[in-house]
């Protein structure tokens, strides 16, 4: 059964929501008013959403995932403008499974979250993200301890963007 978050709300549901299902597998899809998908972001550790904000009004959402490069780890994978309705569907055993998002205009975000929270999906993020520095560097060899431990700072950093 699929619930509405009420939007006073939504703050607290990004943090409980985000901590509860950080580094499960999880697919975004965005569609857009005519309900065509017009993107998709298949099987990423699901890292976290927060509300965008102009002042003290809600100005969107923002979902973030897993990415393995350095310089975006922090970015959005999805970002969603004014959104009007963020709904919540659980399966037969209580888990999260779909977030859906409704915006004013009639676009929508699915996103599907697979599993349980799995803590090698932090290694394998550790992973993609130090070599990503690797590869920025011209593939020099000679830091890769120092690539590891910059890689688990940044990917610290990002999960608890979103639950502390």
């Amino acid at each position: 059964m699929e619930k509405e978050i009420k939007r006073n709300d939504w703050a607290k549901f990004c943090k409980k929501f985000s901590s509860t299902n950080q580094y499960r597998e999880v697919k975004i899809r965005v569609h857009d008013n005519r309900k065509r998908e017009i993107n998709l972001i298949e099987t990423l550790p699901f890292m976290g959403i927060t509300l965008a904000k102009k002042g003290r009004l809600i100005d969107g959402l923002e979902i973030f995932s897993g990415r393995g490069d350095a310089e975006k780890i922090l970015a959005p994978v999805a970002s969603f403008k004014d959104p009007l309705k963020v709904f919540l569907k659980a399966d037969e055993n209580g888990y999260d499974n779909r977030l859906r998002i409704i915006g004013k205009d009639g676009s929508e975000i699915e996103v599907e979250l697979y599993g349980e929270p799995d803590r090698n999906r932090h290694y394998w993020l550790v992973e993609k993200v130090a070599y990503s520095m690797f590869e920025r560097r011209g593939y020099t060899q000679g830091n890769d301890q120092g690539d590891w431990l910059e890689a688990e700072r940044k990917v610290k950093e990002a999960e608890l963007q979103f639950i502390s």
